[in-house]
C-alpha cells in the first residue's frame, strides 16, 4: 500500500517532534548538571573555557573537579541522555506505521544532540557564560577577562564538536535497525 503525502508528513513530524522534545529535556538535565557541578568545583569544566583563561587560572584541574568532571559524564549521558534517547526510540517506534527503521532512528537520534548542541552553544554558552557571567561559572582569578565574551570561541567549539551529531545518530539508527 503506497503512503500519502500527509501520512508521511506525519511520520517525519513524529520524528522530529521526540528528537526536539527529548533533546530539549535533555538540555535542561545538562544545564542544571554544569551549575551543580560548578557549585562542586568550579574547575570542573577547565579545559573547556579559552586558553587565555585557563592560563591566566594558571593550575590544572583539581582532583575534585576531575572527579566532579567524572560524575556529570555519569549523569549526562547515563542517567539521563541514554535513558532519554531510549525513551525517544521506544515513543517513536511506536509512532511510525511498521515500526522503528534506520532512517527515523538515526534523524531522531541526531536532532536529539543537535538540540543539545544548539542549546548549549546558544542558551550556555553565548547567554549566561558569555553574557550574564554568573560568578559560579568564573574561575577566581579570571574575573573581567575579555575572553568571557568571546564568541566566536564558542561557536568554533561548537562547530568542532558538531561531527558527534551524525556519529551518535548513526550509531543508534544502526543500534536500533539491529534490534527491531
Amino acid at each position: 500500500m503506497i503512503a500519502t503525502v500527509r501520512e508521511v508528513g506525519m511520520q517525519w513530524s513524529s520524528v522530529v517532534g521526540y528528537g526536539v522534545g527529548c533533546g530539549a529535556a535533555l538540555s535542561v538535565v545538562f544545564t542544571a548538571a554544569v551549575f551543580a557541578g560548578a557549585a562542586l568545583s568550579r574547575d570542573f569544566l577547565l579545559n573547556d573555557y579559552p586558553p587565555a583563561i585557563q592560563e591566566r587560572y594558571g593550575r590544572p584541574k583539581s582532583a575534585r573537579g576531575r572527579r566532579v568532571a567524572v560524575w556529570f559524564g555519569v549523569v549526562v549521558w547515563g542517567v539521563a541522555g541514554l535513558p532519554l534517547l531510549t525513551a525517544a526510540m521506544v515513543g517513536l517506534d511506536g509512532a511510525l506505521d511498521g515500526g522503528l527503521t534506520f532512517l527515523p532512528a538515526a534523524l531522531c537520534a541526531a536532532l536529539v544532540f543537535a538540540t543539545l548542541a544548539l542549546w548549549d552553544l546558544v542558551v550556555l554558552d553565548w547567554i549566561i557564560f558569555a553574557g550574564l557571567r554568573p560568578r559560579l561559572l568564573v574561575l577566581p582569578g579570571t574575573e573581567g577577562m575579555a575572553e568571557y565574551r568571546n564568541l566566536r570561541f564558542h561557536l568554533t567549539a561548537a562547530i568542532k564538536g558538531s561531527p558527534l551529531i551524525a556519529v551518535v545518530g548513526l550509531v543508534t539508527g544502526g543500534i536500533a535497525a539491529l534490534l527491531a
